[in-house]
């Protein structure tokens, strides 16, 4: 997405409203010119729990490294799957926001999204549209690039195609799903923030960081004050469910998100955060919702509220993330064939035969990456800034952004990750000199070996070839070619 650029156009009123109707929350408004101050909203929620015959594809993402499907002859979920958007009216621009309960979005699905709802349908200038992922592990398998469904869950090609129908059929669903959002007339409405803290996670990889904020903003009738709806996150795995049952279910952030609706009567829209190494404390799925949901409702109740406000600004921007070794080298990728033909035999397991095989495909006919691509996303409003990270970031950043934004005098920043496309792990310096620590090695994307993706780790079960590129140990700042000081400038530049 290079090219595309900062839009930042000055609104400062609201376009008039009537009525929206959602899919299980109905409401109706009363027209009239709203004050400049105040957005206007229109909002809907669409269950995509795959089923058959319509999904041709019942295979789940989230866990390797075999297969894993829901079964055909299953009752519907208790907590089914769910699509919600809204889309916030700004004087005659519109600005939309998509969360999804899947595990992850890769990068061509993306950008086909981006594309129908931003260039074939024209709906919103494309920094004005944004689409999360929950992350739950008990979602469909979306895609066949990163990861490849062949190597994390050993499926043959003819489920390969499969996942790839129902892929379009949820490409097809969101694309519905935003077009009809934004077509209707919306209800002038005002934003508030406000952020309370729930303790459902742990750190996974034993660093002394957990994360325990819970955003939320409350959307608000602007005539009468009724609440509307609720948007709110953690950061937090969804993996409260574990591998089994095999049965599609939105895990305890869906769970919170339905108590919410009950406890409130409005519709709430859960947005994930920096969890690439935060875990579900043990405790039961319904239990962690609960404890979730208590929060966002405490908050409703008591939070201290911020009034946001317009005009809403927008940018989009991407950066490359290099590898630890510089792949378009001769030498270098002549290593790393010998290193991944030693994985041929099969001593590590199959996952690594199968990724390797497909490394050496690459390096065959010239495919292989020399980096992966990352888009970042600032939505800037009075009162409130939302930063949008693409793929699994873990928590260093979460700390390492916010202080770079209080040093900004930036204010109240909601930092969202699984933001557009989740292709990779984004580890930051400290958990990538840790990768040959096997308790870490997993988010590093390394063990025994720097050159290349460790055996059973998430660079592997994404498909890359090697570790992404990390300072030289102990330095402080970080080197500028470095992830994590790619990732903070770029952020930096954002929120600017």
């Amino acid at each position: 997405m290079p090219g595309i650029s900062r839009r930042s156009i000055l609104r400062g009123g609201v376009l008039a409203a009537t009525a929206v109707v959602t899919t299980r929350l109905a409401g109706t408004a009363t027209a009239f010119a709203a004050p400049a101050s105040q957005f206007a909203v229109a909002y809907n929620e669409l269950d995509i729990t795959p089923h058959v015959p319509d999904w041709p594809s019942l295979w789940m993402g989230g866990y390797g490294w075999d297969p894993r499907g829901a079964s055909a002859s299953a009752p519907p979920p208790a907590h089914p799957l769910r699509a919600h958007c809204i889309a916030i009216h700004d004087n005659g621009s519109v600005n939309v926001l998509l969360r999804v309960d899947v595990v992850s979005i890769p990068r061509d699905v993306h950008q086909e999204l981006r594309r129908r709802v931003c260039d074939e349908l024209g709906l919103v200038g494309s920094s004005d549209f944004m689409v999360v992922a929950s992350h739950t592990h008990s979602g469909p398998f979306i895609g066949d690039t990163h990861p490849d469904p062949r190597v994390v869950l050993n499926v043959s090609d003819a489920d390969v195609d499969a996942v790839n129908g129902s892929t379009s059929v949820f490409m097809d669903l969101l694309t519905d799903l935003v077009e009809r959002t934004v077509a209707e007339t919306p209800i002038p409405a005002t934003l508030h923030f406000a952020e309370g803290s729930a303790e459902v996670g742990r750190n996974r990889v034993g660093l002394d960081l957990v994360l325990t904020g819970v955003p939320v903003v409350a959307v608000r009738d602007a005539q009468n004050g009724g609440l509307l709806a609720v948007l709110f996150g953690c950061a937090t795995h969804p993996v409260s469910c574990g591998r089994a049952p095999f049965e599609f279910h939105s895990d305890f952030v869906g769970v919170a998100a339905e108590i919410v609706e009950q406890e409130l009567g409005a519709m709430a829209l859960f947005f994930q955060g920096t969890a690439g190494d935060q875990d579900p404390l043990p405790l039961p799925t319904g239990e962690l919702g609960q404890i979730l949901a208590s929060a966002v409702i405490d908050t409703i109740d008591q939070g201290d509220f911020t009034d946001v406000e317009g005009p809403i600004t927008t940018e989009l921007t991407e950066i490359e993330l290099p590898f630890a070794v510089d792949t378009t080298d001769d030498g270098v990728r002549a290593e790393l064939r010998s290193k991944f033909e030693s994985r041929l035999d099969g001593h590590l397991g199959q996952a690594e035969v199968r990724h390797a095989r497909l490394m050496i495909g690459q390096l065959d006919t010239g495919t292989l990456p020399a980096s992966i691509p990352m888009p970042l996303q600032c939505w800037k409003m009075g009162g409130l800034t939302i930063l949008g990270l693409a793929h699994e970031v873990v928590s260093d950043y979460h700390v390492l952004i916010a202080a770079a934004a209080q040093d900004a005098g930036v204010g109240n920043l909601w930092i969202m990750g699984y933001a557009n496309e989740t292709q990779c792990y984004v580890p930051s310096d400290r958990i990538l000199w840790a990768g040959g620590d096997l308790h870490i090695g997993y988010e590093a994307g390394w063990n025994d070996d720097p050159w290349i993706a460790g055996y059973g780790s998430s660079m592997l079960s994404y498909g890359w070839p090697s570790p992404l590129n990390a300072s030289e140990p102990g330095s402080d700042p970080a080197s500028p070619d470095s992830t994590e000081a790619l990732v903070l400038a770029a952020c930096e530049g954002l929120l600017g």
